[in-house]
């Protein structure tokens, strides 16, 4: 008999503080569009800030405690916080 499971959820994420000005995101979606994005160009980074906002990932750092400054890893990126 075949068992059926759901699909895992892509935009499903995780946050995790690593140390006191260190965050990580984990999550297929998010670590995806940052690795896809071109980070020398403004409009890659307004446009990877737009999928953060759609994923409610910047109110779930918010409410985890993110401050301005802190460095937030997304996959093997780095990225420093700002509002």
């Amino acid at each position: 008999m075949p068992v059926y499971r759901p699909k895992e959820d892509t935009r499903e994420f995780t946050v995790t503080r690593e140390d006191t000005n260190l965050w990580r995101l984990s999550g297929i979606a998010i670590e995806r569009a940052a690795a896809m994005t071109y980070w020398e160009h403004d409009g890659s980074v307004r446009r990877f800030q737009r999928i953060m906002e759609a994923l409610g990932i910047d109110e779930a750092l918010r409410k985890a405690g993110v401050q301005e400054g802190d460095t937030v890893a997304i996959g093997e990126n780095e990225l420093e916080w700002q509002e």
